[in-house]
Parts: C-alpha cells; structure tokens; sequence
C-alpha cells in the first residue's frame, strides 16, 4: 500500500509540474499577444493619421483649385488677369501657411503623446 500511495503522490507532483508548465507558457503567450495589440494600436493610430492629413490635404487642393478657377475664368483682361494671378499667389501662400501650421501643431501634439 505505501508504495501505491508514494506512487500516486509522484504522479500528482508531475501533473502539477506540467500544469505550472502550461500555466507559464499561456502566460508568455498572452503577454505577447498583449504587446502585439498595444504595437499594432500605434501602427492604426498613426495610419488613421496620415489617412487624415490626407483628406485635409486634398480638400484644401480642390478649395484652391477652385478659387484660382473661378478667379481666372473671371478674367477679362490682361491687367485683371495678372492681378487675379497676384491674388492667387497671395492666397496660395496663406493656405499653405496655414497648413503647415496645423500639421506642426498636429505633430507636436502626438509626440507628446
């Protein structure tokens, strides 16, 4: 009888052993699934970032592209022409301004982060 019981007790300590085994490998596997969601959190955040500089950026194209339109098909003469085309470049150089603004900003903002 003692021996079964020396026996049995051997075999639950190996159970045991695997148990922990298993129990610290699911542990490993769950920490590196937790930094692969944590890495790939930034990897969205920062491709929905440059998704949304993107959208600014080609609306404020066709913003520009259609006032330079507009201004230039309203021309008439040549003295007109050539004071839409100042006009133009004076906005042009606002807009971008501005823009380059923002993305600073913008960019300064998340490196904080």
């Amino acid at each position: 009888m003692p021996y079964k019981i020396r026996r049995l007790k051997n075999h639950v300590q190996v159970c045991r052993g695997l148990q922990g085994d298993k129990t610290w490998q699911l542990e490993k596997t769950i920490d590196n699934l937790k930094e692969q969601i944590e890495s790939l959190n930034l990897e969205l955040f920062y491709k929905s970032y440059e998704v949304e500089k993107m959208r600014q950026s080609r609306y404020m194209e066709h913003e520009v592209y259609s006032m330079i339109t507009s201004m230039l098909l309203k021309s008439d003469d040549e003295n007109e022409l050539s004071k839409n085309l100042l006009a133009c470049d004076r906005l042009i150089n606002n807009v971008l301004s501005e823009l380059y603004d923002a993305i600073f900003i913008y960019n300064s903002s998340v490196q904080k982060q």
